[in-house]
């Protein structure tokens, strides 16, 4: 039997899952490191996803995102880019403070808050899932040179512009 590789098209389905899964691992450890109350560890851990989740958060929020919108409607897509403003708004405080620093308890419970809603973002992608299978080919394959492009790029998840 021919041993062929998957045209681009079907490869976003991996991509998608595979940078959920990195996120959604990402935002749990986040979680449980504020839900311990460590500072440093939550620090660490935002660190990680601020590295890890630029090309895929630029990639739906500039190409991604503007799709869906024809199929979800805009205010189904504002929420989630609300979604997406409140990871970074919790990765971003904590890259901002003194790593060696306690987290104050009403600090510690918004950020927590705010890495749990992440959370569900992440967890609650099965319609996005099922709006790629609704595109055409084409679509998906422009889609996935897109995420392709970005991944090369790389960014740091707080160097991109603000969208939404």
């Amino acid at each position: 039997m021919e041993n062929r590789q998957s045209p681009p098209e079907h490869n976003l389905f991996e991509a998608f899952r595979e940078d959920h899964t990195v996120l959604g691992r990402g935002f749990h450890e986040l979680s449980q490191c504020l839900r311990g109350n460590d500072a440093a560890g939550a620090r660490k851990a935002a660190e990680r996803i601020d590295t890890a989740a630029g090309a895929h958060i630029a990639f739906e929020e500039k190409h991604f995102y503007p799709t869906l919108a024809r199929m979800l409607g805009a205010p189904e897509v504002r929420r989630l880019y609300a979604e997406h403003g409140k990871g970074l708004a919790a990765v971003r405080a904590l890259l901002e403070r003194d790593p060696r620093a306690l987290l104050p308890e009403n600090e510690r419970r918004r950020l927590l808050e705010l890495s749990q809603s992440m959370e569900t973002h992440i967890a609650e992608c099965g319609e996005m899932f099922q709006a790629l299978g609704r595109l055409s080919d084409a679509e998906r394959a422009a889609l996935y040179r897109q995420l392709t492009i970005w991944r090369e790029k790389h960014p740091r998840w707080t160097a991109l512009p603000a969208s939404g």
